[in-house]
């Protein structure tokens, strides 16, 4: 599997971080358990709520059609159909 360089991801990661409004890191440090510190810059309520920004390696599913199909996923018993309806 060929990936680009490292340095891309690294280059993402500071362009993400520059669009990032600042948090309270107080209230951050207060809430995160002491053992998790160190995992700070992965944990945060903006990047939670927002995408990554558009790159070259964007990864899309194109999905024919605009439903999914109707229909069970893997069969049930009679008793388990029986339950299901009710």
């Amino acid at each position: 599997m060929n990936l680009p360089p490292l340095s891309f991801y690294a280059s993402l990661e500071e362009k993400w971080d520059e669009e990032e409004e600042p948090e309270e890191i107080g209230t951050v440090l207060k809430v995160v358990p002491s053992a998790y510190h160190q995992y700070l810059d992965v944990i945060s309520k903006v990047k939670e709520e927002k995408l990554p920004p558009h790159c070259a390696c964007d990864h899309h599913i194109k999905l024919e059609g605009l439903l999914p199909t109707v229909g069970v996923i893997y069969s049930l018993s009679k008793h388990e159909s029986e339950k299901v309806r009710a």
